[in-house]
């Protein structure tokens, strides 16, 4: 399954993860949220090394790497210039450091085909559930969803990063949808979605409708028929969309299928004729026949069944190792290094 998917699952595992916080360092939530990095130095268990932001993060969403060979495993994060996303990226890696070193938490990702999307996923709703707490959300946005405004309202009444308020605004989309980040070029710097691909990070928004003319005005826009491009060069179906100036150099970009919070009424948007949506197809991996409600992977363009298979499927299983003590088949995460004994039983 990929990370758009864990709708419900990834903020009940980051749920899990903030007690698992509060039981091993009982009365740090206010510090963690106030300075993540300084409060994450105290922590004996762990190393916090600032380092260059790599050019590709791989499936990672923000600037940084969890090191578990290390002694103390080191949470890697990427030099921001702004603190605030430091502190996201330094949440976010201890959200792995948790997951897998955490019997429990390291369980439940065994519960999913591609348990490293989960794992990500849950990262993220760990870190922005930290920086923006429930009581944080006000009353309208949790009734009619969130306004690229609200966003940026959030980003400004809080410590969060733009990327935590990106992410707990998406937990509130009422339908498929996502919140982007970008910069002033249309790049895409983070996205966040609920029950749609996302933009991928580092590629260019800047030709569609809604970007296009956020790009060339300060003022707060709304277009009724924009779209996602995705690398592939592919786009999503019609989807409407509101974007917004968060500071000089970012833009908050809100998108949405239907009942969007800056409208009256949005009615859902038809498919077109040549869209698979509605259809049955057959998964190639584990036979189940399955009706196409969700677009289709970004990566290798084929829809997914109900357990999350697609064409990358056979590409990762080949990555996969078998533990010889267990001789369970598990995702590399689950290993130290190049070894071939999985983490529990080691």
């Amino acid at each position: 399954m990929t990370r758009h998917r864990f709708i419900e699952e990834a903020p009940r595992q980051a749920e899990a993860m903030i007690s698992a916080v509060e039981r091993l360092h009982p009365g740090t939530l206010e510090a963690l949220r106030a300075d993540p990095l300084a409060e994450l130095h105290r922590w004996t268990e762990i190393q916090v090394s600032l380092e260059a932001e790599a050019g590709d993060g791989g499936r990672c969403s923000v600037a940084g790497s969890y090191r578990s060979d290390s002694d103390p495993p080191t949470l890697v994060v990427g030099e921001a210039r702004s603190l605030r996303r430091r502190g996201f990226t330094g949440l976010h890696e201890l959200g792995h450091h948790l997951q897998q070193t955490d019997t429990a938490l390291g369980q439940r990702l065994f519960d999913w085909e591609d348990s490293e999307a989960f794992e990500e996923a849950a990262c993220d709703a760990f870190a922005a559930r930290i920086l923006v707490p429930d009581d944080q959300i006000p009353e309208d946005v949790r009734r009619r969803g969130p306004s690229a405004d609200d966003v940026v309202t959030m980003f400004r009444t809080s410590q969060a990063s733009r990327e935590a308020c990106c992410v707990r605004a998406a937990r509130y989309l009422a339908g498929g949808g996502a919140v982007v980040l970008l910069d002033t070029t249309g790049e895409v710097l983070f996205a966040a979605s609920r029950g749609m691909i996302p933009p991928a990070r580092g590629s260019d928004q800047s030709r569609t409708p809604l970007v296009s003319a956020a790009l060339r005005t300060r003022a707060t826009i709304q277009r009724d028929k924009t779209y996602v491009v995705y690398r592939s060069g592919g786009h999503s179906d019609l989807l409407y969309g509101q974007a917004a100036w968060c500071d000089e150099d970012y833009l908050i970009a809100v998108l949405a299928e239907d009942s969007v919070a800056w409208r009256a009424f949005t009615a859902p948007r038809p498919y077109t004729q040549s869209s698979r949506f509605g259809s049955w197809r057959e998964c190639e991996t584990c036979g189940d026949s399955f009706k196409v409600t969700e677009p289709a992977c970004e990566e290798c363009g084929e829809p997914r069944c109900g357990q999350g298979h697609c064409g990358c499927t056979t590409a990762r299983s080949r990555s996969d190792r078998t533990c010889e003590r267990c001789s369970m088949v598990l995702a590399p995460s689950r290993f130290e290094g190049t070894s071939t004994t999985c983490r529990d039983c080691s």
